[in-house]
């Protein structure tokens, strides 16, 4: 038997590229009933409040009080946890049980997401249950920040966010495996070096381990990278096979869909030979959803769905355009080292595109095509804005 809960949590961006705690403050306490407080005030208070460590944009300590004070109907507590199984578990009780999205620390300490779902093989019975095994959550990543200018703030039930493009997408779904790989990997550093961090509910995490866990399904060596066309036909298995084609948010999306365009190779830099496909699918020449497809195994990653499509599920630029962008203008060079024109046929640009969390993209689906030229790097995200390099921050 499978089980899959997933909340009416409605989705919101970030108003800034730092408030990400803030927008998740905001879905989760509309969900409680406080209405879309102003992402303005509650980044003041998730950042005033963070007050255990120094250096953190909204601390984990910080987004507790405001989830906490801003609202009196539900309490929440701040776990920061040994394993990423434990903490993972505590989200899916308190979904299960508590009927309430938690917010859980990602990327290392870089990025809070709401966790409105899970999938797992039962429900679980208690917050210390082990017998149960995970196999997916569905998210709300309020990354990407809203366009300036945009209509938010202030926010509404009709602002856009979630419409796809530049606004982001409501529906996503993340594999056990990704989640554990790429999104709940542990704070690197600090006062909660090593713990996986989430604000959940107030009952006692696991104290025991499970006899087995979900695990990766490997199904190639990963010698050769899985063709383009190969990763097409896998995702459009994977959509079926992991349920998301019978969901209700998911139907009008999958419904019908075929492979639209050629999927886009995308490597980590943050890894060693690690790579995944980007698979857009849709009807017509419409993006209503798209599949990460890992590049060396074939396993489903996650994916993203548009159910009323108005923009795309998928932002991405063709040869020409990556071109205009590229050479097209000056660009500044990172620090006060001026600016520079980048003369073509001297700079190389990648053929594939490339990503890691950064406070320039805290979504896979939002990677670069790689820019060198002579000692510089520069970094052409895949809606056309350019960096001269990729920063982070803690908490954005």
């Amino acid at each position: 038997m499978t089980v899959h809960e997933d909340l009416p949590t409605v989705y919101h961006q970030q108003d800034t590229d730092y408030y990400c705690g803030a927008a998740c403050a905001q879905m989760v306490l509309d969900q409680c009933g406080q209405g879309l407080l102003g992402q303005a005030g509650l980044y003041s208070d998730n950042h005033s409040h963070s007050t255990t460590e120094s250096g953190w944009y909204t601390a984990p300590d910080g987004l507790r009080w405001t989830l906490n004070n801003r609202q009196s109907g539900r309490y929440f507590v701040l776990d920061a946890l040994d394993t990423e199984d434990a903490i993972s578990r505590m989200i899916a009780w308190t979904v299960h049980h508590y009927r309430v999205s938690p917010v859980a620390m990602v990327y290392g300490s870089d990025h809070w997401i709401v966790v409105r779902g899970y999938t797992a093989s039962d429900a679980p019975t208690s917050s210390g249950d082990v017998g149960y095994s995970i196999s997916g959550f569905d998210v709300n990543n309020p990354w990407p920040p809203v366009p300036t200018p945009g209509p938010p703030p202030p926010h509404s039930t009709s602002d856009g966010c979630g419409s796809g493009g530049t606004r982001g997408v409501a529906d996503e779904h993340i594999s056990i495996t990704q989640w554990r790989d790429t999104y709940m990997t542990g704070i690197p550093g600090g006062y909660w070096n090593g713990k996986f961090v989430a604000v959940c509910d107030p009952e006692p995490p696991p104290t025991r381990h499970p006899e087995r866990q979900e695990g990766d399904d490997r199904r190639r060596e990963g010698e050769e990278l899985v063709s383009w066309r190969r990763a097409a036909d896998l995702a459009l298995h994977a959509v079926d096979e992991v349920g998301l084609t019978g969901r209700e948010g998911w139907r009008a999306a999958l419904d019908g869909v075929a492979l639209v365009g050629r999927p886009q190779l995308v490597q980590r830099l943050d890894r060693v030979d690690d790579f995944y496909w980007i698979v857009p699918c849709g009807r017509g020449e419409q993006v209503t959803a798209v599949v990460d497809i890992d590049a060396r195994f074939g396993t489903y990653l996650q994916a993203r769905a548009l159910p009323q499509a108005h923009e795309t599920a998928l932002l991405t630029l063709d040869e020409k355009e990556v071109e205009e962008r590229v050479y097209g203008t000056t660009h500044r060079l990172p620090g006060r080292l001026g600016e520079v024109r980048i003369r073509p046929d001297i700079a190389c640009i990648s053929r594939h595109w490339v990503w890691r969390p950064c406070r320039e993209s805290l979504s896979p689906y939002y990677p670069f095509k790689l820019v060198s030229y002579g000692a510089h790097r520069f970094y052409l995200r895949s809606d056309g804005r350019l960096f001269a390099q990729l920063t982070g921050g803690r908490g954005i």
